[in-house]
């Protein structure tokens, strides 16, 4: 892996987390390690990121609530 790819990992995470907070959601790093709710916001973070990188839904869609 390259640092471009590293540097659009990092670039597309803080992307994710953005809008995950605008939308009122909490990211792994707002919460304790090793919670329940850390796990949980970790596996849903981990959902939006694997869907940010498909692209599903469009990215119209994460702005509409």
């Amino acid at each position: 892996m390259n640092m471009q790819s590293l540097e659009s990992i990092a670039a597309m995470s803080e992307a994710v987390a953005a809008i995950r907070h605008a939308r009122g959601l909490q990211n792994p790093n707002d919460l304790p390690a090793g919670t329940p709710e850390w796990k949980a916001a970790s596996d849903a973070f981990a959902d939006d990121f694997l869907r940010a990188l498909a692209g599903e839904p469009s990215v119209r869609a994460w702005w509409s609530f």
